[in-house]
């Protein structure tokens, strides 16, 4: 089981967000909130009131009444709603948003870059808070060693953080507005370090079903000169390389064993 030593960067810099950067006291959405598509025609919908002292008045769109207050707004089941889902612009709906502690999954140059309006989350859920069955036995083991493709494990890192996994499942797209510079210094409670920040990488990979590299215990496709990823990430001047012929395994890395991730660098 990794350490919060090894896992974390000790000083991180606070100018910039990167992947893995854990924040806490973060609005996190929960939809569809409580039913599922088969029954949206109980959905919550919200829709603007009538002007209770304006008899058939005609109530401001909703986009109107959004920008102030939605003090105009009440929730009505689907089903009462005689055009709902027909409005091109589609529903506003009642949700579920708790402030929760997530995790950055989106990619470190893909959060520097002020053309993406959206940055993915996850959200990192407490071990403590699982069922007791779950925090023992076989599956904690597996949790803690990274095998549950969808679960990140991170380590403690006291006393801002217990014992947690990031749930990618539940992965969400949040507005770039949610992580200015006041919100980083103000909710960032942890940094993978290199080492962690591949290990995030190697499962996203798994999750997504595309590698960003081999494995020590991968066989080779084709004959060439590897470099170790890994090496890089983790802040090597010169990450470890070496020839590997087609269907040979490539083994760990001379620096970073078995934590190695190989990438073609040259035929």
């Amino acid at each position: 089981m990794v350490s919060a030593q090894e896992w974390y960067e000790q000083n991180p810099e606070l100018q910039n967000y990167y992947q893995g950067d854990i924040l806490s006291g973060i609005p996190f959405p929960t939809l569809p909130t409580f039913f599922p598509a088969a029954k949206q025609d109980v959905w919550g919908i919200l829709r603007p009131r009538q002007f209770r002292n304006r008899p058939g008045a005609e109530a401001r769109p909703i986009a109107e009444v959004l920008r102030n207050l939605p003090n105009e707004l009440i929730g009505r089941a689907a089903k009462d709603v005689p055009d709902a889902w027909e409005r091109p612009e589609g529903e506003h709906v009642i949700a579920a948003c708790r402030k929760m502690t997530v995790i950055m999954v989106s990619r470190s140059c893909d959060l520097e870059k002020e053309s993406r309006k959206h940055f993915l989350v996850a959200p990192v859920v407490p071990i403590a808070s699982l069922k007791q069955e779950q925090q023992t036995g076989e599956g904690l083991a597996d949790l803690r060693a990274n095998r549950k493709f969808h679960c990140f494990y991170l380590s403690a890192k006291d006393p801002v953080l217990s014992e947690s996994y990031a749930d990618l499942s539940q992965m969400l797209p949040l507005h770039r507005t949610f992580f200015d510079e006041a919100t980083l210094r103000e909710k960032l409670i942890a940094r993978l370090s290199g080492v962690g920040t591949i290990s995030f990488q190697r499962l996203l990979s798994e999750f997504f079903g595309t590698r960003f590299g081999f494995a020590p215990e991968d066989t080779c496709p084709q004959s060439g000169r590897y470099a170790c990823s890994a090496c890089f990430h983790s802040g090597q001047p010169e990450p470890y390389s070496r020839l590997v012929d087609e269907g040979n395994r490539f083994g760990d890395c001379g620096m970073c064993r078995e934590n190695a991730l190989w990438v073609r660098v040259s035929g």
